[in-house]
Parts: C-alpha cells; structure tokens; sequence
C-alpha cells in the first residue's frame, strides 16, 4: 500500500510538471487580446472639414489632449453634447484643435447623414466646426509600442463605445478619461475643460 502512494505521488509530480510546461507553451504563443495602452488609427475626414482626406490620430493628439467624442447622427445625447462643446469653442473656453468626433456606426448611418447632422454648413442641424472622422468598422489600430496593428479590433480598443462617449486622449495615445454621460452636465463639461486646457 505504501508503495502504491509512493508511485501516485510520483506519478502526480510528473504529471503537474507536465501540464504546466503545456500550458506556459500555449500562453506564450496566445497573442495578447487586450487593447493597446496607447494606440492610433487613420480614417477618413467628414468631407467638408478641410482639404485633407484622412486624419491620422497619433498625429493630431501631438500638440495637447484631445476630446474624443464618439457620435451618431440620430443620437439625441449625441446632438446636446455637440451643441454644448460648439458654445464652449464660440465663447473661447476649448479650442477646435483640441476636439475630435468619431462617427460610431458606419454600418447603418450613411456619410450623408453624418453631414446632414454635423457638417459645417447652414443646413446641418448639430454643426461641428472641428474635425469629424469615419472609421469604417474593419479600421485598423496601431499599438503605438510596437508599431503593429493590434490584434484588438477597433471598437474594442476603445473600450465598445456607446453614443455618446466622451474619452479624452493624451499626447502619447492614451486614454486618460472616459464618460458616458448620455445629456451634457457642467460637472463633466468642467472636468473636459480642466484637463484638456
């Protein structure tokens, strides 16, 4: 009998030996499935914002922090938010260089909408007198680290952002606040102004 043990404790140090060199193997080739720390992506410009075509984020969040506002053209809360930044931006209190909208839901909201809503002109409902951007939703994240595509899809990397969402992005391409606020509140509009100015 006491041999019997000896063998099945040997037998078992072996074996968690064994199952523990599989699974360190099996980690180390997973590729990692959380979003970058600090990341970029490039997409095209709402049409009517500038000369340029695309925006590349890593450069636009170079010259100070960035208020990243995540819209769609038929979300209230969305409309509120942009209405209440555009007096922030009139009355001198944010800069445009410092805001960026994302169109969140490319699938179902065509570019004309988008314009209809936010475009700068004097038919748009919710005109944005910064830049809009819309990423289609196969848009590819760099992870600013490595300099490669993230595994992380795009919405991921940003945390599946719901319309509104209001994220703030640093110089390095890191997230640093996040609100989901649906209506527009001082409180929050306050916090945006003291870390982005």
């Amino acid at each position: 009998m006491k041999t019997l043990g000896v063998i099945f404790l040997l037998l078992s140090s072996v074996l968690a030996g064994c199952i523990s060199e599989t699974q360190e193997f099996i980690d180390e080739e997973t590729p990692s499935s959380s979003p970058p720390e600090r990341m970029s992506f490039t997409a095209p410009l709402m049409s009517n914002y500038s000369n340029n075509t695309d925006l590349i984020l890593e450069e636009y969040v170079s010259e100070g922090p960035v208020l990243l506002i995540w819209v769609a053209a038929g979300c209230m809360g969305c409309h509120s938010w942009t209405d209440v930044i555009s007096d922030e931006v009139n009355n001198g209190n944010i800069s445009n260089t410092s805001l960026l909208s994302i169109h969140r839901y490319p699938s179902f909201e065509s570019i004309s909408y988008v314009e209809e809503v936010y475009g700068n002109h004097e038919n748009a409902t919710n005109p944005v007198s910064w830049p809009l951007v819309l990423p289609p939703e196969d848009t590819s994240v760099i992870d600013l680290e490595s300099r490669l595509e993230s595994p992380v899809s795009f919405y991921d990397s940003f945390g599946y952002p719901s319309t509104p969402t209001l994220q703030i992005m640093d110089t390095f391409g890191k997230i640093i606040w996040t609100s989901k606020t649906y209506w527009p509140t001082p409180e929050v509009l306050e916090e945006i102004k003291n870390i982005i100015n």
